[in-house]
């Protein structure tokens, strides 16, 4: 699931990515569900309530889609039933661009096809995470340990957490680079435009990476738990890391969980999430978007709220604000963005619009595989919420759906 701001779609002129049929276009000023089935040769784009907008076909060549982990620059950045990933225009024609494949990483051993049938996809893989660690540390002679064999399905819906596209500086290039954390969340790679590898960046052992965005002319991380912020900017051919905001040592949602704890006179559990989006004038800092489930002790969903705050760079901080004015934020898995609701009247303003990943039991997953979500709009300022707005899983064609709230500019 993943947000965007609004954006023309690449130009069909670009080099290097396989076509496909080309469709009806998408009306301008709308909000748009991206929906696919995994190994599907289509992309349905979605009202918000449901009714198919505008199906693209994908053509016969490159990967079928499995999941979607990042959107932007009129890009989605896909990984098919093989762990291949590519970026994916299906806007306009099709468009795909292949990256590095999944054992191409800079550390020899660290992922390893193994077996497989006549058509290319592996039975597992071998992950050797203790080579892989090995190499961050600059360290070549390593004891050997055994990697973990992992099924092909389990590297498909886990390896690759979420992905982030710097543009292409001119019409031809369809991507400058592309970062993409993986691994739950513990590693962090880049490939840039033509690289047949990925390149490791060097992280913590025990840090798991909540979060990627490219914002004026570099990546940005938001880490789990602690949400300490870092840029990751060009160096020459590497990406040199700044530091931005340092540990958030309070936790936003305390008194809430208090409150419900008392109110209902049981224990109150909880899932959260941090997300970092794009201010609506392009031109600002970054925000957080913060946000927490209320579960009660059957694992029922008893509330979600959010939070929005402003990302301090001079101060090193972040800092709370209960209004973003005529501003919408989209909240979702794979990318968020703030955007104004003057160019999309159909948003409201200061609501955040969401899909995002639930662990309660009102939405248990009805096949296996799929996808368990929930989708709603949040008043910032009142944290008043309408919940289950936008496509289901339950409603829709009954196979994984992997989904992303998005606005769309018209074709030129």
């Amino acid at each position: 699931m993943a947000t965007t701001a609004p954006c023309l779609p690449p130009s069909a002129s670009r080099g290097g990515a396989r076509r496909a049929a080309a469709g009806p276009r998408l009306s301008r000023h709308s909000l748009h569900l991206v929906a696919l089935c995994s190994g599907a040769n289509d992309v349905d784009f979605s009202s918000r309530h449901g009714d198919v907008v505008k199906t693209a076909y994908l053509g016969s060549g490159g990967a079928r889609p499995h999941r979607i982990i990042g959107c932007s620059h009129g890009w989605l950045v896909v990984v098919d039933e093989a762990c291949r990933a590519s970026l994916l225009e299906p806007f306009t024609d099709g468009a795909q661009v292949p990256l590095p494949p999944v054992t191409s990483f800079d550390c020899e051993y660290f992922v390893t096809a193994v077996g497989g049938d006549g058509d290319g996809v592996p039975e597992y893989f071998a992950v050797d995470n203790h080579a892989y660690h090995h190499h961050l540390q600059g360290h070549r002679k390593i004891e050997w340990k055994p990697p973990k064999l992992v099924p092909v399905q389990s590297m498909r819906d886990e390896f690759f957490q979420k992905a982030a596209i710097a543009p292409g500086s001119h019409r031809k290039e369809s991507y400058a680079a592309v970062m993409v954390s993986h691994s739950g969340g513990s590693g962090l790679a880049f490939a840039r435009s033509g690289d047949d590898r990925w390149t490791s960046l060097p992280t913590q052992a025990l840090t798991r990476y909540a979060d990627v965005i490219w914002h004026n002319g570099a990546f940005y991380t938001l880490t789990r738990g602690d949400g300490a912020v870092a840029a990751w900017e060009p160096d020459g051919r590497a990406l040199k890391p700044r530091f931005v905001t340092g540990p958030v040592m309070r936790w936003e949602f305390k008194r809430l969980v208090e409150f419900h704890s008392d109110t209902f006179h049981q224990p109150a559990f909880y899932e959260g999430a941090r997300y970092l989006a794009k201010q609506a004038d392009g031109g600002g800092g970054l925000l957080v978007v913060s946000t927490v489930a209320i579960l009660d002790d059957s694992n029922a969903l008893r509330a979600r709220r959010f939070k929005v705050f402003d990302v301090d760079e001079d101060k090193g901080e972040w800092r709370a604000r209960d209004d973003v004015g005529d501003a919408a934020v989209l909240v979702g898995i794979n990318h968020s963005e703030c955007v104004s609701t003057r160019e999309y009247p159909c948003l409201k303003p200061n609501c955040v619009y969401y899909v995002v990943k639930s662990f309660a039991a009102d939405f248990e997953e009805e096949e296996k595989g799929c996808s368990r979500y929930e989708s709603g709009v949040c008043d910032v300022k009142t944290g008043a919420g309408v919940q289950d707005v936008g496509v289901s899983a339950r409603r829709r064609r009954p196979s994984c759906l992997v989904c992303a709230l998005r606005c769309f500019s018209q074709v030129k």
